[in-house]
């Protein structure tokens, strides 16, 4: 099991496109045991953010740490502490259910005597065994989710990145998904991006909003709507404001 003290951290994020800055010297810390929420607009810098994070982009400038782990010099070593979900699918068409947990369990290097007990509790985490021998261009949205999820939790990742997480489910998924979610956050670091305010008010006790490039603000929920208590829109929008 992971150490509950560790902390990711990062310093002056930079990342520069043409034509404008989508992250503007970024820097905060992350430890488990609470959900940290990434607000913004669109266009504010949140999935820029996610992808230097999960390897998919690199920064321009600043550092990104895991203790003393550093993503830009043991580049492979952090990354196999990143689990990441995005909002876009990507899960492989023509596999079963079982079949893409299963790959993705010997891409993470999972001992293969316990590949099947992982898949098995993971389904049954996630409520999967209806689908288990179902391709996954066949899943509805919400399953594909769930699929996706499970999948990163397989090697327990000691970072779970999770953009719109509750997209495209029920309410009772939704549910179920968000309980997930906060007990994986009591011993792990969890980030989720959304835009579904809902999902902030169920699961998060930390948020950090991105304007424009720029952390707006970084601190707990209540202090985030202690001038409009009960009703984050509205403070959501007073901290967006030009």
């Amino acid at each position: 099991m992971p150490d509950s003290q560790y902390v990711l951290e990062l310093k002056g994020i930079t990342k520069i496109f043409p034509g404008v800055k989508a992250l503007n010297r970024v820097q905060f810390q992350l430890k488990p045991g609470e959900v940290h929420a990434l607000m913004g607009e669109n266009g504010a810098g949140k999935s820029t953010l996610l992808r230097i994070l999960s390897g998919y982009f690199e920064a321009d400038s600043g550092s990104i740490t895991l203790d003393s782990l550093s993503l830009t010099d043991n580049r492979v070593q952090f990354l196999q502490n990143i689990g990441y979900v995005q909002e876009i699918s990507a899960l492989y068409a023509e596999m079963t259910v079982y079949d893409f947990l299963h790959f993705v369990a010997d891409i993470r290097q999972l001992p293969p005597a316990e590949i099947n007990l992982k898949i098995k509790e993971t389904v049954a985490l996630l409520q999967l065994n209806s689908v288990l021998l179902q391709k996954c261009e066949t899943l509805s949205k919400g399953f594909k989710k769930r699929t996706e999820l499970a999948a990163v939790l397989l090697a327990e990742p000691q970072i779970l990145l999770l953009d719109e997480p509750t997209e495209g489910l029920d309410p009772n998924q939704k549910a179920t998904i968000r309980q997930i979610i906060k007990k994986y956050a009591k011993r792990h670091i969890v980030l989720i991006s959304t835009h579904t305010l809902e999902d902030v008010e169920a699961m998060a006790n930390v948020v950090l909003l991105l304007h424009k490039g720029k952390l707006q603000y970084n601190g707990d929920l209540k202090t985030f709507t202690k001038d409009a208590p009960n009703n984050l829109l509205a403070s959501f929008q007073k901290a967006t404001a030009e």
